[in-house]
């Protein structure tokens, strides 16, 4: 062993204890006498790299690549530091430089898959968890993101496979548990997803996604009731060692100009930001300033339209809950707007967390947040009877119309003309996810098809990529005496434009109960199809309720099981209706208040200034007390 080698030995002990100065000194050493020594160079970066000087790291491993640009461990090293700066193509590009000597290790595996996911290419990530798995099965993270991708992808059967045998494998860990409830809830699956997200949520520290996850998921239970929804959320609900920020004197108190903050995960192609879009196209930048806070890891072009709009983006993905809270403050934000909820990768923390004087719920969530620290939330009077009021923490504001603005911009398909006059036969349809499609609503779609026996059914949810999926819904049909011929499952298509082509191949669109359609709704309204819909009395059982009485289509609300199968079998029999909704429900849906963006959003700003007056005056009544 030559000296180097004795100094670089000493060097990578000194670095395993955490001794990084004593480390440094080594590999410092080794290039005063050789400077071109890689290993040493290279040991040098990932020193500097531990020690979170990632600026210095990453200048040393470049060095490397002067000396010797096909140095794996290199590659390797600067694969992370790209990927932790978000730059996913440089780092794949690196990570392929890597493979080669990599890829037998389970830690690279994982990372170079991590990358792969970042970008969207899905199915090569799997490959390279599977492998890092295969390698080494105690992998707990490799583990962990592989079920989830294989939700992701509909791969149901083997993401319970996996989830299974990570239960047992890693007691104690809370994350195959809630993903577990994932898999149960994209199988449709409701109460076995929230046993399982009820033993992840117990964890004070690591439970709270379990949390949001399992109230999310109560609101597709077929007896839940607008009551039992707001006690289940007062009960779980809390966020234990919270700092309160004060804002005292850290917001401006006029009311000429308001800064309004909107924090989302879906700022991308998504139901919540179609319907943000014309919103945020349409404020009145002479008195609202915009600021969005993403909490978002893959952008797309709808990413890019929505910054464009915004007075400051600021990307949170990263920041602490109180790092977000700091920047709130900072950027003066009056009114702060929550468009998740419960909903997947929100920030719930950040709003108990109390940073912005006024408080918002609106969107991404069909019911109370349980959130005492949310002020209000939005919502109609046909959403949300004065009745509900007494099911919610949050004070509710009515709009005029409906809580909803649906005003593509993007290019839409042309209408078709009415598929049952080419075929002979009528096509009912959902695209609605598996979660919503309870047996309650399956018996009421099969006791149509058993009376119309002239009808056809197309059910389009990514779980239909499974094939047990399939087979457990064609079974449930054929036992209610619905043959599998007349059944037609598809799973997600990744082309929007391609999904909006399938309405041409639907006569009639049927609605899912309680958990209402929301986007899917708007969107065969738009395409000239019928919405028959069940109304219940809990928000999430009145979405279509709302847009169907708002463009006065009452017709479509049943209010009980057999109204809902009587009126669509009625109108499957009536082939002129649906030919002339076919051609006419477009041009009633831009007539009405629904599509009508800039009134909708001048009543909006209305809201703002009055829940923003309402803070002032109560404000000035405490200090006169």
């Amino acid at each position: 062993m030559n000296k180097n080698e004795t100094i670089l030995k000493k060097g990578l002990l000194y670095k395993s204890k955490h001794r990084y100065q004593d480390a440094i000194k080594c590999f410092k050493k080794i290039l005063h006498n050789t400077p071109n020594h890689v290993d040493a160079l290279n040991n040098l970066g990932a020193t500097y790299k531990e020690m979170g000087k990632i600026v210095e790291a990453e200048n040393f491993f470049h060095k490397v690549l002067i000396f010797q640009p096909d140095y794996p461990p290199a590659h390797a090293n600067l694969a992370l530091i790209f990927l932790n700066k978000k730059n996913y193509q440089m780092a794949r590009n690196h990570s392929v430089k890597a493979y080669k000597e990599f890829q037998t290790n389970p830690d690279f595996l994982f990372n170079y898959g991590l990358i792969m996911e970042k970008l969207n290419e899905f199915d090569q990530a799997i490959g390279l968890y599977g492998k890092a798995v295969q390698i080494d099965p105690n992998h707990y993270k490799a583990n962990v993101n592989l079920s989830v991708l294989k939700i992701l992808m509909g791969d149901l059967s083997d993401a319970k496979k996996i989830l299974l045998d990570s239960i047992q494998r890693f007691p104690g860990k809370n994350k195959p548990l809630n993903n577990l409830g994932l898999c149960y809830e994209e199988q449709g699956k409701i109460q076995q997803a929230i046993d399982f997200y009820e033993k992840a949520a117990l964890s004070e520290k690591t439970g709270l996604q379990a949390r949001s996850n399992l109230l999310f998921t109560m609101h597709y239970l077929p007896d839940i009731s607008a009551e039992m929804l707001y006690k289940v959320h007062c009960k779980w609900n809390t966020f234990p060692n919270n700092k309160i920020f004060h804002f005292e004197n850290s917001y401006d108190k006029s009311d000429q100009i308001l800064n309004i903050g909107y924090l989302s995960p879906d700022f991308r192609i998504h139901p919540v930001a179609t319907f943000l879009y014309p919103i945020l196209l349409n404020h009145n930048r002479k008195q609202f300033k915009i600021f969005c806070y993403a909490q978002i890891d893959q952008t797309d072009d709808m990413t890019e339209k929505i910054k464009k709009l915004c007075t400051n983006w600021v990307d949170i993905t990263s920041l602490s809950d109180e790092e977000v809270c700091n920047a709130i403050q900072k950027d003066n934000i009056q009114i702060l707007i929550d468009l998740a909820g419960h909903s997947k990768n929100n920030r719930m923390k950040i709003f108990a967390m109390k940073p912005a004087p006024v408080q918002v719920s609106y969107l991404g969530y069909p019911g109370t947040t349980g959130l005492k620290q949310i002020d209000y939330r939005i919502t109609d009077q046909c959403a949300d009877p004065k009745e509900n009021d007494s099911f919610h923490t949050e004070k509710l504001v009515r709009m005029p119309h409906c809580f909803l603005c649906y005003d593509p911009k993007e290019s839409m398909p042309d209408i078709s003309s009415l598929p049952a006059l080419k075929n002979g036969f009528i096509t009912l349809g959902s695209f609605n996810r598996m979660s919503k499609l309870n047996d309650n609503v399956l018996d009421m779609w099969a006791e149509i098809m058993i009376r119309q026996k002239n009808t056809r059914l197309i059910l389009k949810a990514q779980a239909f990529h499974d094939f047990e999926i399939k087979k457990r819904v064609n079974n449930f049909f054929e036992k209610k005496g619905v043959k599998k011929n007349r059944l037609i499952l598809l799973e997600r298509i990744a082309s929007r434009i391609e999904h909006l082509k399938l309405y041409h191949k639907i006569d009639i669109a049927l609605d899912t109960f309680p958990y209402h359609g929301t986007a899917t709704t708007c969107q065969a309204l738009w395409m000239g199809i019928p919405v028959i819909s069940l109304q219940g009395k809990a928000h999430v059982s009145r979405v279509s309720t709302s847009i169907l009485n708002t463009l006065g289509l009452n017709d479509f609300i049943a209010l009980s099981s057999e109204e809902y199968i009587d009126k669509v079998c009625k109108l499957s029999a009536n082939i002129d209706l649906l030919s002339f909704l076919r051609t006419k429900l477009r041009i009633i849906f831009q007539n009405s208040p629904l599509h009508q963006s800039k009134n909708f959003v001048s009543h909006l700003e209305y809201q703002y200034r009055k829940m923003w007056q309402n803070f002032l005056n109560n404000e000035k009544n405490e200090n006169q007390v």
